[in-house]
């Protein structure tokens, strides 16, 4: 099974980067696989300084892809056979990228998922986050010392507590990427302390640079997925194949490439400790919890 996975990897990777340029090839194959280690220098420190750096690491968003490309293709499926349909997909597609903790973070928590939609209960998001981080932290302990496990766990909270909070009172509904600006900052907000304390480097232009080009991760992971499969069948025409995803891409790229450039937003900050760290936490926790109390009266006063 071992082999049949490495071989798997071998040919996405090998026709990848015949049919694509770099970055373009290494930032796909990031998307897709998890493979991160072959990103040129100087773009990889771009993603860094602009915190772009989880795209090229598959993470929950690329379940969720998973999960919501699945739902529209097999919609003629009973929920329970597409559940089993997805289950086992989500399985080979953990077992082709690596058993890493953000990764097999977000499958449990989609496994568990679609046992409650399968079951008929309505989700409780951060229930299932709660319960996710247990199942993991049961089985390896040493996981809670694990930055990527940390980083994934905060996020995925920031957009569970902090992101129905931000699209209620942020300006401009109905504005072109205020959601994705909202989501990500969401998240921001909760890792970038962690950030701060393990690198003493943060990037205040991220939200923006995030909201210009998330939009096109979904596009290109299942676009990239399609037309990789498509120029391995027909290797002759590789380039040609891959020229939509090509062109998303690129777009990606000359967006973070351009904000780096520029030299603003991203700074090293003084090393502090582990107290301050918790006490900031402790005083967003109870900002959040204030606001969504507020929320929660105008609704019923609404």
């Amino acid at each position: 099974m071992i082999a049949i996975l490495d071989a798997i990897r071998g040919t996405v990777s090998q026709t990848v980067r015949a049919s694509l340029p770099e970055p373009q090839a290494s930032l796909l194959l990031g998307m897709m696989i998890g493979v991160k280690d072959t990103l040129p220098s100087s773009f990889y420190e771009a993603l860094r300084a602009t915190g772009t750096l989880h795209v090229v690491v598959v993470s929950g968003y690329n379940i969720t892809v998973l999960i919501n490309t699945v739902a529209k293709l097999l919609p003629f499926l009973s929920l329970k056979l597409r559940a089993l349909v997805t289950a086992v997909l989500i399985f080979l597609f953990v077992s082709l990228v690596g058993f890493d903790p953000p990764v097999v973070r977000a499958a449990i928590m989609g496994a568990i998922a679609l046992l409650s939609t399968v079951l008929g209960r309505q989700r409780n998001a951060l229930r299932v986050l709660l319960i996710t981080g247990g199942i993991m932290l049961t089985f390896s302990p040493r996981l809670a010392g694990d930055l990527s496990f940390q980083l994934s766990f905060l996020a995925t909270l920031g957009l569970i507590l902090l992101a129905p909070v931000l699209d209620r009172y942020f300006p401009g509904k109905g504005l072109p990427l205020r959601e994705d600006l909202t989501t990500t900052l969401a998240a921001q907000v909760l890792v970038w302390p962690l950030i701060a304390y393990r690198f003493s480097q943060v990037s205040l232009i991220s939200p923006l640079v995030n909201a210009l080009s998330l939009w096109t991760i979904p596009i290109v992971t299942i676009l990239g997925m399609a037309t990789t499969i498509l120029a391995i069948t027909i290797s002759h025409l590789g380039s040609l194949i891959m020229t939509p995803t090509n062109l998303f891409l690129t777009y990606f790229v000359r967006i973070v490439e351009r904000f780096y450039s520029l030299h603003l937003g991203f700074f090293e900050v003084s090393p502090f400790s582990m107290l301050a760290l918790l006490f900031y936490y402790l005083i967003l926790g109870g900002g959040i919890w204030f606001l969504y109390q507020l929320s929660q009266e105008k609704q019923r006063i609404g």
